[in-house]
């Protein structure tokens, strides 16, 4: 069978962002009384600023549209997320950040960026991966 360095690549990344969507629900519930799901902590990451819509997070995502809405229903009730009617297409739902999801979010990158300290020795070619892997495949 015949190795694939972007089968490595894939595998790792995947992993890489398994554990740390499990390590920040729980930092965020033993530090801050706040309990997110990793699954729930993934859907947040993939949001853009500003408006988003079920279908646009679901290309994101990779789920069906009926999935993130599903998600971004439950976040709306948890006070993170504002669901309002798209003026342009009735049957969507624009997704946007509520205040406490600003905050909550800031808090993550505020985690997140504690834990940097054991990627800073090799921060350079970790950004040379990134934006190579960004770039390989075409959209």
């Amino acid at each position: 069978m015949q190795h694939s360095l972007t089968l490595d690549l894939f595998h790792a990344a995947r992993g890489y962002q398994d554990r740390v969507t499990r390590h920040l629900a729980h930092a965020l519930r033993t530090g801050h009384g706040i309990t997110l799901s990793p699954a729930q902590l993934s859907f947040l990451s993939i949001l853009i600023c500003g408006e988003n819509t079920a279908s646009g997070v679901a290309r994101r995502a990779g789920v069906s549209r009926q999935a993130a809405q599903r998600q971004a229903t439950a976040l709306a009730q948890e006070g993170y997320l504002a669901l309002a009617q798209d003026p342009a297409k009735r049957n969507q739902s624009l997704i946007t950040f509520t205040t406490a999801g600003e905050t909550l979010m800031a808090l993550c990158r505020e985690i997140l960026a504690g834990w940097d300290a054991d990627l800073m020795p090799e921060a350079e070619t970790l950004r040379r991966a990134a934006l190579i892997m960004n770039h390989a495949l075409p959209e």
